[in-house]
């Protein structure tokens, strides 16, 4: 302390103006101190807004996609229903609409739904073939009283556990045009459940809920709380219920809850439903206590030091949080990064979510070529490792990326997922040989499956769910590319518009139906079958050259339609003009003139009653 307080009076003797450049040096040191903690106080916000972010909004795309399929389930079905009731066709055909739409959205939600159902015209229908009690009221039942007291739009029903499957469900449901009828669907929360667990790492403090605007929890990431708690009004974190949530001026709200930290992000999916993440910040704090420490101490005792490491840290915070902002652009896109050296032979992982991958990964960096093909091995599906391994052969990089920094593949996983596999040139040598790249795997499950659904909707008849023209005939063209040989038929109905006058347009349909069926079931998958409308088909079948046989195939179709029973038509059999026409490449170079030399032989056949074939040259 002596020694101290003579540096105190040799430092009072050097004056006035050195004494407050002193002070405005300590000062200036103490407010960077103030600043610096600040900012990087700032910055951790940041950087837990963003992981609160990612992961809401990655867990709130997979669960929103799944309850937006929900919503146009209904929607659809619901215009459907009111398209029927315009044409005031029986309540026979509406269920019979019910029954498709179930089928067909049971496939797309993958069984985690009891199908569509509804009061319609008075009366309930169920797409499932669910039979009620006879004390059963659906204009009591919540998914009808909501839906009646909020017209206009699709609203959902609190969760409850369903008698058929003893699984927790929502109900999405639609009031009708005419105010009385009500379309809804039950789906399962299960897929949303487990999106919630898994943006979780095992092991973690972390939480991620999906919770409705009045405290219900839906699902939340910890299986203890998803069950027997999803009916409970509880309060989101010690006190920070949802009205706090919804009205703070922050993106992200701190929380402590049983003696640990939180930063809670909450998002919004849909009217009254909120996808919340709760990250615990506990380690975060805990080193920026430290660090705050840590620079108070070096600025006081080595200020003109101090400086220098200001400068510095300054620069690697900025370096870090552009690194961050990168990482974070990409972060929902790409499960894996694994940065290849060409001319090293070196292979160094630089981000991995799957344990199976990191596992085969781990303690390698020499020999990229053998560690990315065994990493491939362990984690793709047998049917893509063909092409996947002919896609990440090194030694062909050069060639193939010569005019492109980047390339991708689209495979399966070895859990029959889709995913895409890209290199992206990072270096090149003068002469523009490439020096490394980064190998990245993106999943686009969804996605893929989502593009060839809507394929196949395009291509495909709404009425017999077969190929529609523009599909079937696309096939056909690129057949005629190849250079493949085979038999196009064209054929139509006998007196249709007679069975529609007579028996009415469902009857017609059942008749388009049954025709559709039996093309279906009489020929061979590797052969296009389509409607081309009202009564008319087509079908080419594939390497078909030999007359004869063509012929004998074609009697044992027409015996098949023959066989088509129609219980409302009992004084006729169905009868069928086709014409048929080879393709000879030698003749014939595009798809016209084959269908022209097919459809001349079905104005052949009309001319003889009963079912026949006219083989035009």
């Amino acid at each position: 302390m002596p020694g101290f307080l003579k540096d105190l009076k040799f430092i009072s003797r050097l004056g006035l103006s050195y004494s407050i450049i002193l002070a405005v040096i300590l000062i200036s040191s103490s407010a960077l101190v103030v600043y610096d903690a600040s900012v990087i106080r700032a910055a951790i916000d940041r950087n837990m807004l963003d992981e609160g972010m990612v992961i809401s909004s990655s867990a709130g795309r997979e669960i929103k996609s799944y309850m937006q399929t929900c919503i146009e389930a209904v929607e659809l079905t619901g215009r459907m229903v009111e398209t029927l009731q315009s044409r005031e066709e029986p309540q026979e055909a509406i269920a019979d609409a019910l029954t498709i739409q179930t089928s067909n959205y049971l496939t797309i939600l993958e069984g985690d739904s009891t199908g569509l159902y509804g009061a319609v015209s008075g009366e309930y229908v169920d797409g499932s073939g669910w039979v009620p009690d006879e004390d059963y009221d659906p204009f009591s039942r919540p998914w009808y009283t909501e839906a009646i007291n909020n017209p206009g739009s699709i609203q959902f029903v609190d969760p409850y556990m369903d008698s058929q499957t003893k699984k927790v469900v929502m109900s999405a449901s639609k009031v009708l045009s005419d105010g009385e009828s009500v379309v809804s669907l039950d789906f399962s929360l299960d897929r949303v459940r487990q999106v919630t667990a898994e943006f979780i790492k095992k092991g973690s403090n972390n939480e991620l809920m999906l919770i409705a605007d009045d405290g219900t929890i839906v699902a939340h990431s910890t299986e203890s709380r998803q069950l027997g708690n999803v009916f409970s009004k509880l309060e989101l974190l010690n006190g920070y219920n949802m009205e706090k949530l919804k009205n703070s001026d922050s993106e992200v709200l701190r929380v402590k809850f049983k003696g640990k930290h939180y930063a809670v992000y909450s998002e919004e999916l849909y009217d009254g439903f909120y996808i919340i993440s709760a990250i615990n910040i506990d380690s975060v704090l805990k080193q920026q206590g430290l660090l705050t420490f840590f620079q108070v101490v070096v600025m006081i005792l080595i200020w003109g030091i101090m400086i220098g490491l200001f400068i510095d840290i300054a620069k690697r915070r900025q370096e870090a949080e552009a690194s961050a902002l990168q990482m974070y652009s990409i972060s929902g896109i790409y499960t894996t990064m694994d940065m290849i050296n060409l001319k090293e032979d070196s292979f160094r992982m630089v981000r991995c979510d799957g344990k199976e991958m990191r596992d085969s990964q781990e303690g390698m960096t020499v020999g990229a070529q053998r560690i990315l093909r065994e990493t491939m091995w362990a984690c793709s599906a047998e049917s893509s490792q063909n092409k996947l391994f002919k896609f990440i052969d090194l030694s062909t990089l050069n060639e193939r990326m010569s005019e492109y920094d980047t390339v991708s593949l689209e495979y399966l996983d070895n859990d029959n997922k889709w995913c895409r596999g890209r290199f992206t040139v990072v270096e090149r040598s003068q002469s523009g040989k490439i020096k490394s790249v980064l190998w990245m795997i993106e999943p686009i499950d969804q996605e893929k499956r989502e593009r060839e659904h809507l394929e196949w909707l395009s291509e495909t008849d709404r009425l017999t769910g077969i190929m529609n023209r523009g599909g079937g005939e696309e096939k056909i063209r690129q057949i005629i590319e190849n250079g493949e040989k085979g038999m196009l038929a064209i054929l139509d109905a006998d007196h249709f518009k007679s069975i529609n006058d007579t028996f009415g347009h469902q009857v017609g349909d059942e008749v388009i139906i049954s025709i559709a069926n039996c093309l279906k079931s009489s020929f061979r998958d590797a052969d296009v079958v389509m409607r081309l409308g009202g009564d008319e088909f087509s079908l080419f079948l594939s390497n078909m050259t030999d007359k004869a046989l063509a012929k004998q195939v074609i009697e044992r179709f027409i015996d098949n339609i023959h066989a088509i029973k129609i219980p409302q038509i009992t004084d006729r059999k169905i009868e069928i003009s086709i014409g048929a026409a080879f393709l000879d490449q030698e003749k014939i170079k595009d798809f016209e003139t084959l269908y022209k030399k097919a459809d001349s032989g079905v104005y052949e056949s009309k001319k003889t009653e009963g079912s026949c074939v006219t083989f035009t040259e």
